[in-house]
């Protein structure tokens, strides 16, 4: 079986963004001028996955690529 990602990272206009999922608590933590994706206490806005489903991306994050955001749409709908 393979192990679904928790985390991505993708660059837009010159920034890097990220997410990272907790499983334990099953929260969003998304990163805004992320360098890394390793303390989750520096992240820029956390989110429910029910919040996720109804509202998106927050706006201080860009949306990710398709391909990133097909990922991330599918593990949440696992949460």
């Amino acid at each position: 079986m393979q192990k679904q990602p928790t985390a991505w990272m993708w660059a837009e206009a010159g920034n890097v963004y990220g997410l990272s999922i907790d499983m334990e608590s099953r929260t969003l933590r998304w990163f805004a001028n992320a360098g890394c994706l390793c303390d989750h206490d520096d992240s820029t806005v956390d989110q429910s996955p029910a919040a996720f489903l109804v509202h998106g991306v927050p706006g201080a994050v860009a949306e990710p690529p398709a391909a990133v955001r097909a990922e991330i749409n599918q593990m949440v709908l696992t949460l």
